[in-house]
């Protein structure tokens, strides 16, 4: 449904790891040096830790010793999502200068200042032993999938892929940045309108929904198979390529509008477009392919021209050299 960008290998001890995030130096720098070190790295200096969360970076910690079932599942979901994101591991003494830690052993994700912590629901009692490991390693697999991005990140062709991998509604908000990524003021505060809903209302929404934003119009429109007004909003669901629009125009949504029109997509009752049937993809592309023309003509219209006489030429060519087969 998505265009992916084009991979990008990086060889690490012989072994080669494919890089599908954004092509910004941070990116790839970060890709690195989680794929230089073993899955889990080891905190053993309490500034170290101090380090890690100056840096401001998403990261996830074990707190305990590092045996028993909580453990081998954390360890297991860090190997498969190495490439994604960093993990760690430290005793309690190191990770209480930082953090209350009630229980040992224990797991949490540290994003934007704040430590949110791993827990077993309630009503999932295991059976025996056997029924324990499989439930940590599917609950814990699906917790650390659904934390491992910002709350309101930024979403673009790189990355859309990973967070779709959520499996939650993912609720996009489509600005437009220009080229020095500055976005205009009535943009900027519909943005701003829209994150306030899931900061404020986390406990109701994170569980289901992931936010994010959008300055590139032209992967919206992707999505929903049409030119949208700016600014936007579009909801998908990751599981089905569904989506959802407001029946109400965008700019004048409020904050409460959009708490309702949630609730509706949640409820199943709201209109949904969309989806991954044969026809939906070849509309996309024929969608794709006639936005991709136009962009070229609006941006150079006699090189568009150009382009399309030499392509005639091309198959005139080709005729001719039929016919001369065929006497």
């Amino acid at each position: 449904m998505v265009e992916i960008c084009k991979s990008l290998y990086i060889m690490f001890s012989g072994e080669d790891f494919t890089f599908h995030g954004d092509r910004t130096k941070d990116d790839i720098v970060n890709f690195a040096i989680r794929m230089a070190g073993p899955p889990v790295q080891e905190v053993t200096r309490i500034e170290s830790l101090t380090n890690l969360k100056q840096m401001n970076q998403l990261f996830f910690m074990y707190v305990g010793e590092q045996d028993g079932a909580l453990w081998d599942a954390y360890y297991n979901v860090a190997s498969k999502l190495q490439p994604h994101g960093f993990f760690y591991a430290a005793s309690k003494e190191i990770a209480k200068s930082h953090v209350d830690v009630d229980e040992l052993p224990a797991v949490f994700v540290y994003k934007e200042s704040l430590h949110y912590f791993y827990t077993i629901e309630s009503g999932s009692v295991s059976l025996n032993e056997m029924d324990e490991v499989e439930y940590l390693n599917s609950s814990m697999y699906k917790w650390i999938n659904e934390e491992r991005f910002e709350t309101f990140p930024k979403i673009t062709r790189g990355n859309i892929n990973e967070i779709l991998q959520t499996k939650k509604y993912i609720v996009l908000v489509v600005v437009e940045e220009n080229k020095l990524q500055q976005i205009s003021q009535e943009m900027l505060e519909f943005r701003d309108m829209v994150e306030a809903v899931i900061r404020k209302k986390r406990d109701k929404y994170h569980k289901y929904f992931q936010f994010g934003w959008i300055g590139n119009p032209e992967l919206a429109n992707s999505i929903a198979m049409q030119v949208l007004p700016l600014p936007h909003l579009l909801v998908l669901n990751s599981t089905t390529n569904h989506h959802h629009i407001p029946e109400d125009d965008p700019s004048q949504l409020t904050a409460e509008a959009i708490d309702i029109f949630l609730e509706r997509i949640y409820n199943q009752s709201v209109p949904a477009y969309g989806g991954n049937t044969f026809a939906v993809r070849l509309y996309r592309t024929y969608f794709e392919a006639r936005t991709s023309l136009a962009d070229m003509w609006k941006g150079n219209p006699v090189l568009t021209t150009v382009l399309f006489d030499i392509l005639d030429a091309d198959e005139d060519e080709e005729e001719e050299l039929l016919h001369e087969k065929k006497e």
